[in-house]
């Protein structure tokens, strides 16, 4: 086990932004390049939070998954809440799919969005099956009803009425899945197969190859169903992008940037909430005995004190 110390020298990469496509030197930064300039300080930060708390929900601090489907069913919000709209873009059934001589240029812009993510980029099915799948594991429904809520649905309402939104949330969700998210698999999977199955510790011998782990039920979310695992998505993404962003208006652009930002922010604040849910579960755990433990011994002493009475005898 690493201490937290230990974990925030190690400054391995954890989700960031990834380098931005080159562009043409006199042309202005791509938008993901702002993004990633933009949010360094809170990318610094929240990769801290990570690798400090990382260990607490792995062996031998944790014996099974049940902390980190709390985490991972929290930051899912997310997923869900921009990949639902995005859906709705893609099938033909935002309110600015259809056109409107007012509205010509958010109509340009809806329809770029509707082609900007590659297949087997979204998210939130392989989220939701590893979800159901360490709630059944562990026998414990894995959610957070306190920490992130509204999230999902503030996102959602966000993104609906302002559908250029989806840049920021795709870029940072997505380009966190193949940089450190990379790095946060390798964690996952060094608990062993037995950890996320709920068999028990793993016998000699039954390590998996790199390939096998990335198939362990409960952290599908981390890999993606292709030959080199996602990173041909990436690199289409990054090109669709540099032809979607042409599109966008200087406000639309810092509105992108902004919400980047803003997505940061909520991360760093659902760590924190995390933190607090996660410190009320160990008080209680300790309370808990204590209290029944302090029953017991109250019922012992009213029983002692009514057979000193005659109250029990018959």
């Amino acid at each position: 086990m690493l201490s937290a110390n230990m974990a925030s020298e190690q400054q391995l990469p954890l989700p960031s932004p990834a380098p931005s496509p080159p562009l043409k030197p006199e042309a202005r930064p791509s938008i993901s390049a702002e993004i990633n300039k933009e949010t360094r300080k809170h990318h610094t930060e929240l990769n801290r939070l990570i690798i400090d708390r990382l260990p607490l929900g792995l062996p031998p601090q944790a014996e099974t998954a049940h902390v980190l489907g709390q985490g991972i069913a929290t930051f899912a919000r997310i997923f869900f809440g921009f990949e639902s709209v995005w859906q709705e873009i893609e099938d033909g059934k935002h309110r600015l799919s259809k056109y409107d001589p007012q509205k010509a240029h958010e109509y340009d812009v809806v329809s770029s969005l509707a082609f900007l993510r590659p297949f087997g980029l979204a998210r939130t099915e392989r989220l939701r099956k590893d979800l159901a799948t360490i709630s059944q594991r562990t026998g414990s429904y894995v959610t957070t009803k306190s920490a992130g809520k509204g999230i999902e649905t503030r996102i959602r309402e966000q993104v609906n009425e302002r559908p250029w939104l989806l840049v920021a949330y795709a870029w940072v969700m997505y380009m966190a899945i193949f940089s450190g998210g990379r790095w946060i698999r390798q964690q996952l999977a060094q608990a062993g197969p037995g950890f996320w199955t709920g068999t028990g510790h793993d016998a000699i011998g039954e390590k998996s190859s790199d390939t096998k782990k990335l198939e362990i039920p409960g952290l599908t979310f981390l890999s993606f169903d292709s030959e080199q695992d996602g990173e041909e998505m990436k690199a289409e993404f990054k090109s669709r992008l540099a032809e979607t962003e042409v599109l966008l208006t200087d406000e639309e652009r810092q509105e992108v940037i902004a919400a980047a930002k803003g997505l940061f922010d909520d991360c760093i604040g659902l760590v924190h909430e995390l933190d607090v849910i996660v410190a009320k579960k160990k008080i209680a755990s300790i309370i808990l005995p204590a209290v029944v433990l302090t029953l017991l011994l109250a019922l012992m002493s009213l029983l002692y004190w009514a057979d000193r009475h005659g109250l029990l005898r018959i």
